[in-house]
Formats: structure tokens, sequence, C-alpha cells
């Protein structure tokens, strides 16, 4: 199975809801004609987020957490180089080493799902590709996130004014709002358009159904405040 199509057209939280809802096992690809990144997807939950990122490295963000010193994750990246078999993961070469417990390094890579996540809220050029191979990807420590609650926590962090750590040519308001299919009234582009990253557009399907229906809900009064949730 090939499913292919342009970013500025549907976006990739989009997409990402869309093989859930499918249960679908697979890779999908997301280049930006900068840089390349990966979801790994194994019955519509996500197993890793992949981007190209030296701050977001599994052992980097160990270190930066004091759960390893900088000098022991260098053996550890130096003797498994050495070995003549080939390169593990290095969360299962850690694990063995028995120098970082795996409760902490699955929850490090949980973690490191969300933040790349993040990353990719600013992506809105470029193209999107999901494959599924006969021998998908298989990780030792898979944190399976729901696809649901990624983008909402991902909608969360960036209402709550968290960016991606690399800025990207955005487009303009009105050319980002051309190419979606959310129907948004002027109201809910002044509340969810920051920075060029549109929070309704990213956010779950699931979640504005239960805000309002843009086509037959007003906004601005005390009905409205009731039917928000939390975090917006």
């Amino acid at each position: 199975m090939i499913l292919w199509g342009k970013i500025s057209h549907f976006s990739v939280f989009m997409v990402l809801q869309l093989l859930a809802s499918y249960n679908k096992t697979g890779q999908l690809e997301i280049e930006d004609n900068e840089e390349r990144a990966t979801i790994y997807l194994m019955d519509g939950f996500v197993e890793a987020v992949s981007v190209p990122r030296s701050d977001h490295l599994l052992g980097a963000k160990l270190v930066k957490a004091g759960h390893l010193s900088q000098t022991d994750l260098r053996k550890v990246i130096l003797a498994s180089a050495l070995r003549d078999d080939k390169r593990e993961f290095l969360g299962l070469t850690l694990m063995k080493s028995g120098m970082v417990e795996p409760e902490i390094i699955a929850g490090t890579i949980t973690e490191q799902a969300y933040e790349n996540t993040l990353e990719l809220s600013n992506w809105v050029e470029g193209t999107f590709k999901f494959t599924s191979p006969r021998q998908p990807v298989v990780f030792p420590f898979p944190p399976r996130i729901n696809v649901q609650h990624l983008l909402l926590e991902t909608s969360r962090r960036l209402d709550e004014g968290q960016r991606p750590s690399k800025s990207k040519a955005v487009l303009p308001g009105d050319e980002l709002c051309h190419s979606c299919s959310a129907n948004c009234t002027e109201a809910q582009k002044d509340k969810y358009l920051k920075d060029g990253i549109c929070l309704w557009r990213n956010m779950p399907v699931i979640t504005r159904e239960a805000i309002f229906a843009p086509e037959n809900t007003g906004f601005g009064g005390p009905e409205d405040i009731a039917l928000d949730i939390p975090f917006l």
C-alpha cells in the first residue's frame, strides 16, 4: 500500500489520524525540501517518531536528564561500533550494559516521540508518503502511543507556547487557510492561527467536534466558553 500527497493539502496530523482510524502498520515519511522525518506505525499506534535533530537523540537526552554521563555514553557507542555484528539500537545496548534502567529508557523514548511530533507541527510544505513493508520495523521499546492522545498533547504544548526548536519557512495565514478544508470562522482563525502554525488544522478531528461545529455555532458567548477544552 502506498499513500502519497502534499502537506499543504493534507497536514501530517490529518494523515496520521486517517492511518490510525484504519489501524495501519507501516512508515509515514515526510519531506519538506530541507530534511526528512519518519513516523513508524503498528496497528494504528505510533511506535517511533524520527526527526534528524541531534538535540533529540536518545543518548543526549539521557545525559541531559542526568541518567548517564557523557563519558559512559561515549564508551557504549564506541564499544557498539567496534563489534563485528550489526550495530543495534542504542536503547537496547544501554539496557544490556545495566547503566540505565529499562523503565527510564522507555520513558525517554516516549517523551522523544512527543517532542519530535511537536517539531513536525510547523511543516507546511513538502510531501508525505506512507508505505506498508512486508517486514515492518520492530522496536525493542515501542511506546505504542495512541495517535489522538499524541496530537492532543502536541496541541496542548503548542497552545502553552512551546515551539519547534528549528524555525521553518511558514506560509502566510491567508495562503495556509486557502489550502485547508477546515472551514474555520474568522474568530477561530484569530484564536488558533499562531506564528504560521494552525492549531485548529493540526488538532484531532474528535477534539474539534467536541468543541463546536464551525457551520452552526457562534463564537464568543458564555456557551462557547463552556464548550471549550481546558488547554485552549
